[in-house]
C-alpha cells in the first residue's frame, strides 16, 4: 500500500513535490490555503485584463539548458509551449537620451556600452568577459551534494569546480562598491542600482547572463498557464489537491509529524509531510517556534545582511497597442516618489509581447514597480496601520503613473490603474517574510545556503521551497520539491526516479 504524503502548499515547490512523489509510488496530497494554485507564480482579472503576477524570465527555458529537464519532468514546459525571447533585458533610460539597453546580443551590448562610456573601456570589457563566463553556470537540478556519491562529487569536482570558485568570489562583491570601478556616473548608477536590498555582483551577472545565453525567455501563456500545465501534470500522476484548504498546524507525535490540523479544525494524517512553505512561516507558525533551524535563525535575526525584496506595482490598462515599447523599461526621474525611501526610478513592465494573454481589443497591461526591501513592508504596515492604506495605494499608483507619462505624455487620457499592489499583498498570499515573493536576498555580507530541508529532532517532515536555497525563485522551488522527494526515498530505501 502506497504510503500518503501530506505536502504543505500549492505553488511551484508544492506542485513539484507531488510529481515527484508519485513518479516514486507515494501518495501525495496538496493543501493550498488560496482559491487557486500557484503560490507566487500567480496571475488574475481586473477589469477585462489578465494581470501576471510573476513570471519576468525563466531560467531552464531553452531546451538546451540543464534546468529545461527540471521544468520537463513535472510538465511545466513542453516542446509545444512557445518561449518568448527578450532580446533586451531591460532598457535603462535616465532622461535626456541618456539610455543603457541590456542586450541579449552580449557583443551589440558592449558595442553600445562602449559608445555609451568610452571613458570605462577596460572595465566594459571586462565586465562582458565576466558575463560571458557566467553563461556558461547553472545550478545542478539532478540531487542535492549530501546525496551524491563518489562519482558525483569527482564530475562536479572535474566539470564545476571553477564555476563554484568564481561565483563564491563575485558572492562577496557589492554591487555598489563593484560600480565605483567605472568613471561614467550613468554606468555607476547602473550597476549599483539595477537590482536593489544590496544584492551582490553574482546576483547581477548570473541575471544579466542568463539573459545572453538565451536562457532566461519567457514561456507564452503566463504564470498561471504554466502552473496549470504542472497541476494537470501531477493529477495525470494521481496526486490529489485541495484550495482553500489552510492548515493551522503540523501536527507532531512523539518527535514525529504525523499529519496537519486545518483551520477548520479537521485532521488530516500521513506518513510523510512536506512543508512546501516559506521556512519562516512552517517554522514560527506551523510548528508554533518549538523547532530551531540555525541557518534560518541567523537570517532571522539579520535583516540587514538577510533581507528580503519585495514591490509596490500599479498596473496600468493602457488604451494602445505597447508593442513597440520595451519589455522592461526603467525610467529615472528628478523628483522622488517617497515610500520608506526617496525612490527615483520606477520599472515598467509591458506584457504587450504575448497576444494570447487577456486584454481587451487594441489595449495593453503595463506595470510600473518600485522594488523595496524589509522597510518597505513596514512602511506600509504603518500606513495600515493609520487607517490611510487605500488612499496611500492610490495616491503612489498616481505617482507611478505620472513617471510613466513623463517618456509616454501622449498617452495622457488613455490609461487608467486597474490594480495596486504593495508587499502587504505579497504577505496575505503568500505567508512569506516581510512581504517577500522570493527567498532571502545574498548581500556580500551574508552567506551562501544550501538547506537540507530536515528538521533536528522531528522525523517524517522535509521543508521544500525557495526560501532553501540562497536568492530563491522559480528554480530553486521546482528543485528542492524533488530534492525533497529524493531525500523521502533515500530514507525509506526507495530507489528515486525522475
Amino acid at each position: 500500500m502506497a504510503k500518503k504524503v501530506i505536502v504543505v502548499g500549492g505553488g511551484v515547490s508544492g506542485i513539484a513535490t507531488a510529481t515527484y512523489l508519485q513518479k516514486n509510488g507515494y501518495e501525495a496530497l496538496v493543501l493550498e490555503k488560496n482559491p487557486i494554485l500557484g503560490g507566487a507564480c500567480m496571475g488574475w482579472e481586473r477589469q477585462g485584463c489578465y494581470i501576471d503576477g510573476c513570471i519576468h524570465w525563466l531560467v531552464g527555458a531553452n531546451p538546451k539548458s540543464p534546468t529545461y529537464k527540471l521544468w520537463e519532468e513535472t510538465g511545466a514546459l513542453t516542446p509545444e509551449v512557445e518561449i518568448f525571447d527578450i532580446d533586451n533585458f531591460c532598457v535603462v533610460d535616465f532622461g535626456d537620451g541618456k539610455v543603457i539597453s541590456m542586450w541579449a546580443d552580449l557583443e551589440r551590448f558592449e558595442r553600445e556600452l562602449l559608445a555609451f562610456a568610452p571613458e570605462d573601456e577596460k572595465e566594459i570589457k571586462k565586465l562582458c568577459k565576466l558575463i560571458k563566463r557566467f553563461e556558461r553556470i547553472n545550478a545542478p537540478c539532478e540531487k542535492p551534494a549530501d546525496l551524491m556519491n563518489l562519482g558525483d562529487l569527482l564530475k562536479v569536482a572535474f566539470t564545476m569546480a571553477g564555476d563554484y570558485l568564481l561565483v563564491e568570489k563575485y558572492s562577496k562583491v557589492d554591487c555598489k562598491d563593484y560600480a565605483k570601478k567605472f568613471k561614467n556616473p550613468y554606468v555607476r548608477r547602473w550597476i549599483a542600482e539595477q537590482v536593489i536590498a544590496n544584492y551582490n555582483l553574482m546576483t547581477f551577472l548570473f541575471m544579466f547572463a542568463h539573459c545572453t545565453a538565451k536562457d532566461g525567455g519567457i514561456p507564452i501563456g503566463g504564470s498561471l498557464e504554466m502552473v496549470k500545465r504542472m497541476t494537470e501534470y501531477a493529477k495525470g500522476l494521481g496526486a490529489t489537491f485541495r484550495s482553500g484548504a489552510e492548515v493551522e498546524k503540523i501536527d507532531v507525535e512523539d518527535g514525529k509529524a504525523v499529519g496537519v490540523t486545518l483551520k477548520n479544525g479537521e485532521k488530516l494524517t500521513a506518513d510523510w509531510v512536506v512543508a512546501a512553505t516559506p521556512a519562516e512561516h512552517t517554522l514560527q507558525k506551523l510548528l508554533d517556534g518549538k523547532y530551531s533551524v540555525q541557518s534560518f535563525d541567523e537570517r532571522f535575526k539579520d535583516r540587514k545582511v538577510y533581507p528580503i525584496y519585495t514591490f509596490t506595482i500599479a498596473v496600468l490598462k493602457v488604451n494602445e497597442d505597447t508593442s513597440s515599447h520595451p519589455v522592461s523599461h526603467k525610467m529615472y526621474v528628478d523628483e522622488p516618489i517617497s515610500l520608506e525611501q526617496d525612490h527615483f526610478a520606477v520599472t515598467f513592465r509591458n506584457y504587450s509581447y504575448d497576444k494570447t494573454l487577456k486584454v481587451p481589443q487594441g489595449y495593453s497591461v503595463v506595470q510600473g514597480a518600485i522594488g523595496g526591501d524589509d522597510d518597505m513592508y513596514f512602511w506600509w504596515g504603518k500606513v495600515q496601520e493609520q487607517g490611510d492604506y487605500k488612499a496611500k495605494k492610490q495616491e503612489i499608483a498616481q505617482k507611478i503613473l505620472q513617471v510613466y507619462l513623463t517618456r509616454f505624455p501622449h498617452l495622457k487620457d488613455k490609461i487608467e490603474i486597474i490594480d495596486v499592489i504593495t508587499p502587504l499583498t505579497y504577505q496575505r498570499y503568500l505567508n512569506g517574510r516581510n512581504g517577500s515573493f522570493q527567498g532571502f536576498v545574498q548581500t556580500a555580507k551574508g552567506k551562501s545556503m544550501m538547506q537540507k530541508g530536515e528538521i533536528k529532532g522531528l522525523k517524517n517532515l522535509i521543508l521544500s521551497g525557495q526560501w532553501l536555497i540562497s536568492v530563491g525563485g522559480l528554480p530553486p522551488a521546482a528543485m528542492t520539491g524533488k530534492f525533497a522527494v529524493q531525500r523521502i526515498c533515500k530514507k525509506d530505501g526507495v530507489k528515486f526516479k525522475a
